[in-house]
């Protein structure tokens, strides 16, 4: 393993303004490319966890993922179009099993269109370790001339649970969202997708009883509608198969070295990228004394709230808990095999205990043995530079290249979109009643009188020592104008009112952050079909 890597570079990426834009980078017709170089570089990578060869491992997760996302998708819709033998190439994408917005929806559109082209597997991963912090969607209501946004509820809330623990709670409110939802929107929106989409969400939710599984079958079944032909598979089931096990209790094993790397690595994407927070694009890993901190979750099913996990290496082994309630032991040292500590992660699954990775690790695992192109949206492709880094420095190899994606739809709804430069304007121009109020004067002698004295006074030769009284006396001049210009002023005062209420309204109805399922099929499959 190498600490040496090339240096985290800044890297601009920004959503399109306008409805309809799209940013796909590098642009498709650069994805063979990526692919074969990503193919390529894996063949050359001769590096082993724990006894078990690189390739080896991979070959062994991307079976099973292939595997459980076909048994996965199969309950639900037809999966015969989805495959294309095996060997084929896969391309991943992935997201919370929410009601998100277009943009985060075209990914799924870009990664069926990649995944014909390339003769691929495409898989959807439903990141169900996540959770969901407010079962409800924004709904714009009211009126152009004065809308507002009011959450709608699907579910009650609860407590702050992953997807995977999530159940449906009140299966009244539940059903009722569509209506809901339609009673509060805008009328001029005709056939929202909720209408098409809410009958099998409420379908699927009863059958599996899991709310983040309601919402996704029933997107994914619209996608086969509009004949999207990719298959999807919770990360839930990843995270519970042998291959990821061995790459987690790898990481357990050369803790100690990771944390250092981790850490470092983020320091360095927060000086280059300006980040301030100390939470973005994740916190640093913490250490207290012998214990360090993993990047991965524990919980239980008996008690399933999220908990950071520690580990400290102990005799012939490494000791793992959430620092409250549990703490395991793991037979692993840095350099053995980690058979027996996977076959007891196994053990403690059947007994409820979950492993779950956090971000940088879902995709790193993701990207390096899952598939052979990730595409992410714009805020994984940010906060990947850094896993870049990390994989760099840990494993000593370049991470595979990834795709990044992202669109902008906004609701079809008639309003005035106001430009920051209408209202800069209004503010220039109210600067130069101010300071140049005699470029709004009448013609009276009093006007005249002052005018005159102001042009004089500005004419004279800069003189030592006399420039601030000069000063003082223009601006006199200029107090002495203002009543000539205040109906100038009000009309301006009036008018830069007007239009920052124009704004306000246009930034409302125009975000790019409704869910889908507000939009009508006519507005939105036009867009997400057109790659």
């Amino acid at each position: 393993m190498s600490r040496v890597g090339r240096a985290i570079q800044y890297r601009r990426l920004r959503s399109p303004k306008d409805h309809g834009g799209r940013l796909i980078d590098p642009p498709l017709r650069k994805v063979p490319e990526r692919v074969a170089s990503n193919l390529a570089s894996a063949r050359q990578r001769q590096f082993e966890l724990q006894g078990r060869s690189f390739a080896e491992l991979s070959e062994a997760a991307r079976s099973h993922v292939l595997d459980a996302a076909i048994r996965y998708t199969s309950r639900y819709r037809d999966v015969a179009d989805s495959l294309h033998g095996s060997g084929a190439p896969i391309v991943m994408t992935g997201h919370q099993p929410e009601l998100y917005h277009a943009g985060v929806w075209y990914k799924n559109f870009v990664l069926d269109s990649v995944t014909r082209e390339q003769q691929a597997v495409g898989i959807n991963l439903l990141i169900d370790n996540d959770t969901i912090r407010q079962p409800a969607i924004r709904v714009p209501t009211g009126s152009v001339d004065a809308p507002l946004v009011e959450s709608v509820a699907f579910d009650q809330m609860h407590d702050e649970l992953p997807f995977e623990e999530r159940c449906l709670i009140d299966s009244d409110l539940f059903g009722s969202f569509s209506q809901r939802v339609r009673a509060k929107l805008f009328r001029a929106i005709e056939r929202p997708l909720i209408e098409q989409v809410w009958p099998a969400a409420v379908a699927a939710a009863r059958s599996t009883q899991n709310l983040g599984s309601g919402l996704s079958q029933a997107r994914h079944q619209l996608e086969a509608d509009w004949g999207l032909k990719t298959l999807e598979l919770p990360w839930s089931q990843v995270c519970d198969g042998g291959p990821f096990r061995w790459f987690a209790t790898t990481l357990l094993a050369r803790l100690p070295q990771f944390h250092q790397i981790h850490n470092e690595s983020l320091l360095e994407y927060r000086r280059v990228n300006r980040v301030r927070s100390q939470a973005h694009p994740v916190p640093s890993l913490a250490s207290d004394g012998e214990w360090f901190e993993a990047p991965f979750w524990l919980w239980s099913s008996a008690d399933p709230k999220r908990r950071r996990l520690f580990a400290r290496s102990v005799r012939d082994g490494v000791e793992i808990t959430d620092r409250q309630s549990t703490r395991h032991y793991l037979p692993l040292t840095p350099d053995g095999s980690c058979e027996v500590a996977v076959e007891q992660l196994g053990q403690l699954s059947d007994q409820g205990v979950k492993l779950r990775s956090r971000a940088l690790l879902t995709t790193m695992f993701a990207r390096l043995f899952l598939c052979d192109l990730f595409i992410h949206g714009i805020g994984g492709a940010k906060y990947d530079q850094l896993t870049d880094a990390i994989i760099q420095r840990f494993f000593g190899f370049s991470a595979p290249d990834f795709l990044t994606v992202t669109a902008t739809a906004k609701l079809p709804i008639e309003h005035h979109a106001v430009s920051d430069a209408e209202i800069l304007a209004i503010q220039l121009q109210l600067r130069e009643l101010r300071f140049n109020p005699q470029r709004y004067l009448g013609s009276s002698p009093e006007a005249a009188s002052l005018v005159q004295a102001k042009q004089q006074l500005i004419a004279m030769p800069s003189q030592s020592g006399q420039g601030i009284e000069r000063h003082r006396r223009i601006a006199q001049i200029n107090d002495a104008m203002q009543p000539m210009v205040e109906q100038e002023r009000i009309k301006l005062l009036h008018q830069r009112t007007n239009l920052i209420e124009q704004a306000r309204v246009g930034k409302l109805l125009g975000s790019r952050e409704f869910s889908f399922c507000l939009f009508p099929e006519t507005t939105l499959q036009p867009l997400l079909l057109d790659i």
